[in-house]
């Protein structure tokens, strides 16, 4: 595709540690005069206000360690105590290490420890924020797929009737399909987990079925297989047979604890349940960089072998919105669309990209990011006229023409991605004035036209 999502990270990471001295030092000036100039008019006998415990000015390196990270932070709260010991003694008050010393070490230090802190908080912010942008990503890639099916099967049904099938009957055995398929892929599920969480070495192990044995058959692993026997028995690890035993999420507590660390041996045991909630797999954990763990790491592992297992993926599947909807379904928007145009004069667009593909041509990939792209209440359908598959679209109403143009190109940019002819050409139509639904549906469904929409 021609656009390009940019994901920023590195902004509020940037100020961590990575200041300009030149713009940060008129601004330590402007505060400590505004702090002496207060200073003065309030306690003009204590200056630097040391008899107070905390002192005010602890607000100057506290703020630029804040703002700017541990650097600016240190240096911020030295520079104060050197100027706060200088006007002292400019002053004629002079100064008593001895009883004033904790004050004015108090000033780096504290600006030192904040801007450790915030830097933390903006490396966890980022790292949160990029595993947040994985999932989403792969939930847009499942909801694209799941777009693709039942186009797919709109299609099948559209073509048996044309040759006289039962379009019912597909349904039924599509249902079947779906009752008999909900196998675990344990390679699907440990590729996933190395994408999201970085697990750098992990296994999957199957339980005996029928038998009372600890002895756990590995199924996959990513990572060093050595660390993964091939017939392992549960009651040597502690971590494995307690998850075993509890049907929980078991996890050292030191990768827990700030910073986490760990200890030798497992990691992590997950026991992986099918739709019948019967434990049939565990998860075995060996190997994550620390600084990958987050407070949501486990939780998402978690999430993930649930849905790997299918304890709830029927009932997510159930309450998914399909984008794509029915011919008639189709038809209603379309009319909902016109009656749209009549009382707002804002126009929708249709576009039908026919889809009689070759064997060489898989359209998943390029599909997925159409729809990414796409505005997120588009509709999608498919026809079969004049013996032509096609794939239809119906876009949200829009005024404007430059977006309007930018979809047209997403379009364009698909059938390019795909390598097919001109005859593979989008068609587009717009709603018009005083346009009825039967003439907007025969124009986006003829073969021999096409109609801009600027």
């Amino acid at each position: 595709m021609s656009t390009q999502a940019l994901t920023l990270f590195n902004d509020s990471g940037s100020r961590s540690g990575k200041f300009h001295i030149g713009q940060v030092l008129p601004r330590v000036a402007a505060l400590f005069g505004l702090l002496a100039l207060v200073n003065w008019m309030v306690s003009p006998a204590d200056p630097g206000w040391l008899s107070l415990n905390p002192t005010p000015w602890l607000v100057l390196p506290v703020l630029f360690g804040v703002r700017y990270g541990v650097a600016c932070g240190f240096g911020a709260g030295l520079l104060t105590a050197l100027l706060l010991v200088a006007g002292r003694y400019l002053v004629g008050q002079g100064m008593n290490f001895a009883e004033h010393a904790y004050a004015v070490l108090a000033l780096p230090l504290f600006g030192g420890i904040l801007g450790v802190v915030s830097e933390g908080l903006r490396r966890r912010e980022v790292s949160l924020k990029a595993e947040r942008d994985c999932l989403r990503k792969e939930n847009r890639r499942g909801h694209a797929d799941r777009e693709l099916l039942v186009l797919a099967r709109q299609d099948l049904q559209q073509r048996l009737e044309l040759q006289g099938g039962n379009g019912g009957s597909l349904d039924e055995g599509v249902a079947e399909l779906l009752e008999s398929s909900d196998e675990f892929i344990p390679e699907d599920l440990l590729n996933s987990l190395s994408r999201t969480v970085g697990a750098a070495s992990v296994a999957v192990y199957k339980l005996p079925s029928g038998s009372k044995s600890s002895t756990l058959v590995r199924v996959a692993s990513v990572g060093e297989s050595a660390r993964f026997p091939g017939y392992l028995v549960a009651d040597d690890h502690q971590i494995v047979s307690e998850a075993l035993e509890r049907k929980c999420f078991l996890v050292q507590k030191s990768l827990l604890e700030s910073p986490p660390s760990s200890k030798p041996g497992y990691l992590a045991a997950y026991p992986i349940s099918g739709p019948d909630r019967r434990t049939s797999h565990v998860l075995i954990l060996q190997d994550l960089p620390l600084e990958r763990i987050t407070s949501g790491t486990f939780d998402v592992m978690k999430s993930m072998c649930d849905r790997a297992g299918g304890v709830f993926g029927r009932t997510v599947h159930d309450e998914v919105e399909h984008r794509s909807i029915s011919q008639l379904e189709f038809y209603a928007a379309m009319e909902t669309a016109v009656a749209t145009h009549d009382e707002y004069a804002i126009p929708s667009i249709l576009v039908r990209v026919p889809f009689d593909f070759g064997d060489g041509v898989d359209p998943a990939g390029s599909f997925r990011d159409l729809l990414e792209l796409l505005p997120q209440h588009t509709l999608l359908s498919n026809s079969h006229e004049e013996g032509q598959r096609s794939l239809l679209f119906l876009l949200p109403a829009n005024s404007d023409p430059v977006v309007r143009d930018g979809l047209r190109d997403l379009f364009f940019d698909f059938v390019v991605e795909l390598g097919l002819g001109r005859e593979h050409s989008p068609h587009f139509v717009m709603t018009a004035a005083g346009q009825s639904p039967q003439q907007l549906w025969g124009k986006l469904v003829a073969t021999d036209q096409d109609v801009s929409f600027r």
